[in-house]
């Protein structure tokens, strides 16, 4: 089964081990290659797609900066990337067919971690591909509000107006808002790629966190970013964007192996791949 991950600055990747290791545990043959076009333009994204399908790719993930302009290539839609209008992996038949399992695996992630415990108010910094699909995740979670933080005005507003038709509650701020807002929400939730190897920094500045908060971060490479050592230093209680990784990619290799595998058999190794991942990644 041949697959490959496509996006900008993503050679620390761990995705081909995870579905290496996921091929091994249910023997089945994968081969992964990483796809990075930092140095390429949309043109070549989108050729790109079109060979992998010539070269007999059963599919792909999609990650920054893709995420929403691969619904264009994209023959079939499933729901819910149809609502989230983004995508990170795409099914390689007859057609090219559009899911989206980073809304599956944040309902994942959030469901391990607070059962069945409804978000309340939630701060949302970043409004792109991966905000998206968490913002309409939250908002199937029952998120009393999202506080949405996005520097693209106009990003902003379309998706504070998506989530709307499907009433998530969810209001625009701005910079100045920021430390207003931090002291009045109970979850902080990073979809900027702040943090990461590549874009140093933290999304929420010099603010700090406290104790009440819990803190997630799309980031994991480092696993360990800024944002979830602030939450450390004050004993939030922080989730790294490891959970979000593999909970993302169990769901993408059953969508690879079209759903072959029993879902409650591959839930089997959750603890596995979780001791794994947080003793090699969370340093």
């Amino acid at each position: 089964m041949k697959l490959g991950l496509i996006g900008k600055n993503i050679q620390l990747s761990q995705a081909p081990d995870i579905h290496k290791r996921l091929g091994n545990l249910f023997k089945i043959p994968v081969s992964y290659q990483i796809f990075d076009l930092k140095e390429n333009d949309e043109n070549y994204f989108s050729d790109q797609l079109l060979r992998l399908k010539d070269r007999g790719f059963t599919g792909v993930n999609i990650t920054f900066p893709f995420k929403e302009e691969v619904l264009k290539y994209a023959d079939i839609i499933n729901q819910s990337s149809l609502n989230i209008k983004s995508s990170n992996t795409l099914i390689f038949k007859t057609d090219i067919i559009a899911e989206n399992t980073d809304y599956t695996g944040f309902l994942r992630t959030y469901k391990f971690h607070f059962g069945k415990i409804k978000p309340k108010k939630t701060l949302v910094l970043g409004g792109g591909g991966v905000g998206r699909a968490i913002t309409f995740a939250l908002g199937s979670l029952g998120v009393e509000h999202i506080y949405l933080y996005e520097k693209d005005k106009v990003k902003g507003k379309v998706l504070r107006q998506d989530l709307g038709l499907f009433k998530i509650n969810c209001t625009l701020i701005d910079c100045n808002q920021l430390k207003k807002i931090i002291s009045q929400v109970q979850g902080i939730v990073n979809c900027t790629p702040l943090g990461h190897h590549d874009f140093p920094g933290c999304p929420l500045g010099e603010f700090m966190p406290s104790n009440n908060h819990w803190i997630f971060d799309a980031v994991y490479t480092p696993a360990k970013t800024t944002l979830l050592k602030k939450g450390e230093k004050v004993r939030a209680k922080i989730i790294s964007g490891i959970d979000l990784f593999i909970f993302q990619a169990l769901d993408a290799f059953l969508l690879f192996t079209a759903e072959r595998i029993d879902k409650n058999e591959i839930s089997k190794h959750i603890q596995f791949l979780r001791e794994y991942y947080f003793k090699v990644l969370f340093k």
